[in-house]
């Protein structure tokens, strides 16, 4: 509510307690000095409103800095809530996915198993088995649906666990799953409240509505963490805490707990890290790779390892006492960070690192014809360009943006896709399939050069040059 009073201020000017408290407040005729306690009684403590002389709320104007991280109430949120049976909390049974406005509003909801499959004991822990039909999809095609609910949103989930049944949903659908979700202990924290214990969906509504969660309907237990989420969010509006970054901020005060002495890397070696995309990788004493990753958010991602948390599964908790160098490498967009990472780990098979192989999902993708796709480099004076030889390879290829490496560029072009067949290795497969279902997803928004309208290695990098100007807006 107080966003949309801002709002309010903001395009109809200063205006009097009696007026909020019929727009907002809905009250009828109030009288006037109860509407005025009312309203000062909600705003009175938020320091972006200010009270003048004449009792005239203000929204008071607030310079935005160049670069400043998103508003709370600005970003697209989707809350997502697994339902797991007491004797197996590792498998999933229900999942349903939230948006955090108000009201909430279902995005998806589907049994991921057939509850009429489960034993008559396990079915009689959950509230019903019948508030939806049990949709005739393979996990695959489920996994992939819920992947794209989210898409485009900040993910939030209950707890590690949580996060990390949603990963492997992901990772069935051939899909990276997001590593910029948000945990709800984080929101509690911020909110200065303590973690409930054990951090369930009960424990969380009764420490924010002093009740647990009433006997209903699988999905509807994902609205009420919704509800939940939308009331810390709200709680951390009102103290000040309005921005992306100042959850991080909160998260990165964790960071005290944890003892680095028996480490080459140190705890400013992790909040000085870039907030950029980037790959990184924790070593054993030995030398060897105990887990390699990609961020969308360097510092943010590398802080989460040594945070507390409500769980520590056995990959944090080796990393927390095994690790003991930390190498990363900033790239310059998400798909860069997700190439990079496949090779890594296909170089140095980590210890921690359980992904399927890609050559190994059932299913296929329909590949890109031939063609550039241009993107940021983590240099400022780079580029970074991917190139596309429809059902043969990908290359990445690192440009200067004023061009002037053409010579050097023009005939590993014309080798590429002019020179005939490409030789094949083993990781042309697994890299195709990366790279061009991560492009299709966001083909809308991308530049990206066909190589069907040129017929020499030195037209395709006029081209580049032309399509760059127009991503760079020179």
């Amino acid at each position: 509510m107080h966003e949309e009073i801002i709002d309010y201020l903001r395009q109809h000017g200063p205006v009097s307690s009696l007026v909020l408290a019929q727009e907002f407040l809905k009250f009828k005729n109030p009288v006037e000095k109860i509407a005025h306690l009312a309203v000062v009684g909600i705003l009175g403590r938020d320091r972006r409103f200010r009270l003048d002389d004449d009792n005239l709320w203000h929204a008071v104007a607030q310079a935005e800095p160049a670069g400043t991280s998103p508003l709370l109430a600005d970003i697209p949120w989707a809350v997502v809530y697994f339902l797991t049976l007491p004797a197996n909390p590792s498998v999933a049974v229900h999942v349903s996915a939230w948006t955090a406005v108000e009201p909430p509003e279902l995005l998806f909801e589907r049994w991921l198993v057939d509850p009429a499959s489960l034993p008559w004991e396990e079915q009689q822990t959950l509230a019903s088995v019948s508030d939806a039909p049990f949709p005739d999809e393979s996990g695959t095609e489920k996994a992939a649906r819920l992947v794209a609910a989210c898409e485009g949103k900040t993910p939030l989930f209950l707890s590690w666990r949580q996060q990390a049944l949603f990963a492997n949903l992901a990772t069935r659908a051939g899909v990276p799953p997001p590593d910029d979700a948000v945990l709800a202990g984080s929101l509690f924290s911020c909110c200065s409240r303590p973690l409930p214990r054990p951090l369930s969906l009960d424990e969380c509504n009764k420490a924010i509505f002093g009740s647990p969660v009433p006997d209903c309907y699988a999905y509807k237990r994902g609205e009420y963490f919704a509800l939940c989420c939308r009331a810390l969010f709200d709680e951390m509006r009102q103290s000040g805490i309005k921005r992306f970054s100042q959850i991080e901020e909160a998260e990165q005060k964790e960071l005290f707990a944890f003892d680095f002495s028996s480490k080459t890397f140190t705890r400013d070696d992790i909040t000085n890290a870039p907030s950029t995309p980037g790959v990184y990788g924790f070593k054993a004493k030995e030398g060897s790779y105990l887990y390699i990753g990609k961020a969308s958010n360097l510092r943010r991602r590398l802080a989460s390892y040594f945070r507390e948390s409500d769980e520590s599964p056995d990959k944090l908790s080796r990393i927390r006492a095994e690790s003991h160098t930390l190498v990363s490498y900033p790239c310059g967009s998400e798909l860069e960070s997700l190439v990079y990472e496949y090779r890594l780990i296909r170089k140095h098979s980590p210890t921690l690192n359980t992904q399927v192989a890609i050559a190994e999902r059932k299913g296929d993708f329909q590949p890109l014809d031939d063609c550039i796709v241009l993107l940021p480099h983590a240099e400022k004076e780079k580029g970074m360009s991917f190139w596309f030889r429809k059902n043969q390879k990908i290359n990445m290829r690192p440009f200067c943006s004023d061009f002037r490496d053409g010579p050097a560029i023009e005939p590993e072009l014309e080798a590429f896709f002019f020179g005939g067949m490409l030789p094949p290795l083993p990781t042309d497969f697994p890299e195709q399939e990366i790279a061009t279902r991560w492009v299709k997803r966001r083909k809308d928004d991308l530049c990206i050069v066909w190589v069907n309208r040129s017929g020499s290695g030195r037209e395709l990098w006029e081209q580049m040059r032309g399509f760059w100007k127009e991503c760079v807006g020179k």
